[in-house]
């Protein structure tokens, strides 16, 4: 489901706020769909999603082999990019967001203008990558944010913990200036605060994208992630 997200935390907002929807993010599966994605990677995972290519239905798969394997099942025919949520090492990507953009720089300020103005609880936030369309009026992007302080639970007592999501976010042209028009999240996790909160590294790996889904199992075999 493609929604525009209408931030209501404060300054101050507690964890069920940023964390109580992190469990609606995923589409939950239905039995009569067949289809099912597996794979195994070099490394432990903490999460593997797949992302259908309208970006409506965005999936959550089943771990096992301490976090080296990973398997969607009954999915519904159609394509789908994968992202590999590494525990230790950069974040393996294959989504379809169009071809690199290029932006002029008075369009660059203002788009990046647009997504930290888009949600006022993350107070950290960076485009990983962009795709613009061939009309060159629409732009996706990977954008990924965090919240490392000020984080309440309910009961009013500190988290203790970071608090970091990923989306894919559309935008389109007005002028040199961008409007957001619909976001996706893929990822929103409560971590352990480290010493130096940043932002993760992710690696686009184009054998993760446009993996055709029919109604029997793909295959994806050994996965080397990035490094």
């Amino acid at each position: 489901m493609k929604t525009l997200i209408l931030t209501l935390c404060a300054y101050l907002v507690t964890a069920g706020c940023a964390l109580a929807q992190a469990g609606r993010i995923y589409t939950q599966p239905s039995p009569s769909d067949t289809g099912a994605i597996a794979g195994k990677t070099s490394g432990e995972l903490t999460h593997a999603v797949a992302v259908e290519h309208d970006r409506e239905r965005v999936y959550l798969a089943t771990l096992s082999d301490s976090g080296r394997a990973f398997r969607f099942e009954h999915l519904p025919v159609g394509r789908y990019d994968l992202v590999l949520f590494s525990k230790t090492g950069p974040i393996a990507e294959g989504l379809a967001l169009g071809a690199p953009a290029t932006l002029p720089e008075a369009s660059t300020k203002h788009l990046a203008e647009r997504v930290n103005a888009a949600d006022s609880f993350f107070n950290q936030a960076t485009v990983h990558r962009l795709g613009l369309s061939e009309d060159g009026d629409t732009v996706l992007a990977l954008v990924e944010r965090y919240r490392a302080n000020n984080v309440l639970k309910q009961s009013g007592d500190a988290l203790g913990q970071l608090v970091r999501r990923f989306e894919i976010i559309e935008f389109t042209r007005a002028e040199d200036d961008w409007q957001l028009t619909t976001t996706r999240h893929l990822y929103r996790e409560g971590e352990p605060i480290p010493e130096q909160p940043d932002f993760r590294k992710t690696v686009p790996l184009p054998a993760l994208g446009g993996v055709r889904v029919i109604t029997n199992l793909k295959d994806l075999g050994d996965i080397a992630l990035p490094k």
